[in-house]
This record gives structure tokens, C-alpha cells and sequence, in this order.
């Protein structure tokens, strides 16, 4: 799998479609979602096969939660590279939960 940065900060690579997704969300969100990243970016485990889905929970402006799914790819010693990110609705979010695979507030899904 060849995945090319679009840009490199000291905590982990993301693409070009994790910065499209991010750019469709509200700014607050948006920035609450990377501080939640940022906190929790520790606890994914190495993975040198595939990529692991996880899924968080935010609280926007309105008192709202905000649900969403992370693609990370992690291996070895690099960095973390965030491939995609998505909304996803409440009932995908809790299918994750179902998973019975939680990490410190990210919540493992499937591997794809």
C-alpha cells in the first residue's frame, strides 16, 4: 500500500483525503475532532498488515455529539499516517462500541 503525505507535523503523516474530509466539517469540530486525535493518537497498536477503522465521539457547539471514523495506518516505528476520516451516523457508532474493542475513547472497528 503506497500512501502519500500531503503533510508531515512531529506527531503523525496524513493524506490527502483525511485533509478533504476534515475541510467538510466545521471548524469547531474540526478542531475538537484533532485535539481528540492528538490525545488518544498513542494508544493505536502497530499494524503492519492493514489499516484499522476507529471511531470517536465529540461534542460540538450545540451540546450535540459528533460521531466520526478514522482509517490510521500504523507500522513498525514511522509515524502514524491518518488516511481518511468520515461522519458516520450514531448507530455506526455504536456497532464499533459493539466491537468490544475500546482503547481510551477510540473504539476499534473492523481492519480493512
Amino acid at each position: 500500500m503506497d500512501v502519500k503525505s500531503k503533510y508531515t507535523t512531529e506527531l503523525f503523516d496524513v493524506t490527502e483525503d483525511f485533509i478533504d474530509g476534515l475541510q467538510d466539517l466545521d471548524i469547531r469540530t474540526g478542531i475538537k475532532i484533532a485535539k481528540f486525535i492528538k490525545d488518544n493518537l498513542d494508544d493505536i497498536e502497530i499494524n503492519t498488515f492493514v489499516s484499522t477503522i476507529l471511531g470517536g465521539v465529540v461534542i460540538n457547539e450545540y451540546n450535540e455529539p459528533v460521531t466520526f471514523a478514522l482509517e490510521i495506518i500504523k507500522q513498525n516505528e514511522s509515524f502514524p499516517v491518518l488516511s481518511d476520516i468520515k461522519l458516520i451516523d450514531m448507530d455506526e457508532y455504536l456497532d464499533l462500541l459493539n466491537l468490544n474493542k475500546k482503547t481510551n475513547g477510540l473504539n476499534k472497528g473492523k481492519d480493512s
